[in-house]
């Protein structure tokens, strides 16, 4: 590590090759840097090196990186089409598979026509599209509300990360101003990171538990092994990973350890206060840094709120068995319609033994309602699949990757910028000709 991480007046710094590169060997040549004080510009370079190695793992296609991140100028002209089976539900499995169910519904459906009337041509095909347009318009109306519940969800989750991200920004700030000692700050801001990463790896883990044959223990094990071996860059005085272990014991007892470790930074917080390095406790600033404090809890009960309370199982249920009636029924009518078609035109040419007879112009009405037909019920099945399956992912943003959040790279941009504000302070005096400040002055030394 301290070959990886280098060495300077100012102790253990944060490099390149530290932070990018955590996974080489211990005989990794360090970042070599005639100035061992980091300075703004270096900063600069190190950012648009960390921004490219990101864009390459997220592997952008055409304007389109993740479900956050996107030419929106797409979506105004016909490149759309172009784009129709880049991370959207027109490249899922699940709605084509459907929609070939209910085309195989339709052509066993379309084969009783044929065998059991006795005279199509005096069918009217038309009168069947209403069986199918009764529910169109309800299941329209709920799937509309359904959809906006579910969008909402993920704006709330999203909302929810950015205000825990933003509150260890914030306090980090504080620490910087108020001149808190880098043993103490990167403590802290270590355990605020942990918690982040801790409830996006718990979300992720507890949608997977209602699938079946997942071993919950094991994914449980590798998520702490994960936690406790990811190297901890923002606390350089003493290296060491995101959570010691006797630290991964105290919280595998807990129930909601990403909340529990704001507690911690609370008490940390509160002996800050006692030895001197921030204002006391009936400080205003003190105030602040505990508001802090709250508004990252406040964040992962939000983002718990709008993940575990979901939209109750009977209206999602029945709204879902709706859909696929619905579908069915509109299957059912273009079966229909194609077998009545069908049955005309073998009348026509009196190839069945059928009653009466057909001519050209009740061949031509069915082709028109077969069209008409097929147009109708084939469009608002694969519309409302649509609506119901964008609904539901949008609804489950660590279950589905169609409407993931991006949490890795939001972590990865809080790390980054955690790292970024301690080398800048670092280099304030050879910036600005001054120190960094410190509330609690050191003793001077005796002459």
């Amino acid at each position: 590590w301290a070959q990886s991480l280098g060495k300077t007046s100012h102790g253990t710094k944060r490099t390149v090759s530290a932070r990018l590169s955590s996974g080489m060997s211990s005989e990794a040549t360090p970042l070599k840097n005639p100035n061992p004080t980091p300075k703004y510009g270096a900063a600069g370079s190190r950012r648009a090196t960390v921004m490219a190695t990101v864009l390459k793992k997220e592997k952008i296609t055409d304007g389109v990186a993740n479900t956050m991140v996107y030419r929106a100028s797409i979506l105004g002209t016909w490149e759309t089409f172009y784009h129709m089976f880049d991370q959207t539900v027109w490249g899922t499995s699940k709605l084509w598979k459907m929609m070939l169910n209910l085309l195989l519904l339709a052509l066993a459906v379309g084969i009783m026509p044929i065998i059991v009337v006795a005279d199509p041509a005096s069918m009217q095909p038309s009168k069947l599209t209403r069986v199918s347009q009764f529910l169109n318009v309800v299941v329209g109306l709920l799937l509309g509300f359904f959809l906006t519940s579910s969008i909402n969800r993920w704006y709330s989750c999203v909302d929810g990360f950015l205000s825990l991200l933003d509150a260890v920004r914030n306090l980090q700030m504080q620490f910087i101003a108020l001149g808190v000692p880098e043993e103490d700050s990167g403590r802290i801001l270590r355990h605020a990171f942990a918690s982040a990463s801790l409830l996006h790896e718990q979300l992720s883990l507890d949608n997977k538990k209602l699938s079946e044959g997942f071993d919950a223990q094991e994914e449980e094990r590798q998520m702490w092994a994960r936690l406790s071996s990811k190297p901890a860059f923002m606390c350089h005085h003493a290296p060491t990973t995101l959570l010691e272990r006797a630290e991964v014991e105290a919280l595998k007892g807990t129930r909601d350890p990403p909340s529990v470790i704001w507690t911690w930074i609370a008490a940390l917080i509160g002996r800050l206060a006692i030895d001197g390095f921030i204002p006391g406790m009936a400080s205003p600033t003190y105030g602040r840094i505990m508001n802090l404090c709250q508004e990252a809890h406040g964040g992962i009960r939000q983002v718990r709120a709008s993940i575990c309370v979901q939209t109750p199982w009977n209206y999602a249920h029945s709204l879902a068995a709706l859909v696929h009636v619905n579908n069915a029924l509109n299957a059912i009518t273009l079966g229909l319609v194609l077998g009545v078609a069908t049955a005309t035109q073998l009348q026509r040419h009196h190839i069945f033994a059928y009653r009466g007879s057909a001519d050209f112009q009740d061949v031509q009405t069915d082709i028109e309602n077969v069209v008409i037909t097929c147009f109708y019920c084939m469009l608002g099945p694969i519309v409302y699949q649509i609506l119901l399956l964008i609904a539901i992912s949008v609804a489950q943003p660590f279950d589905d990757d169609d409407a993931k959040i991006p949490m890795d790279k939001l972590l990865n941009q809080l790390e980054e910028d955690i790292c970024d504000s301690c080398d800048l302070t670092d280099g304030m005096e050879s910036i600005f000709g001054g120190e960094p400040p410190k509330f609690k002055a050191e003793p001077k030394a005796e002459p």
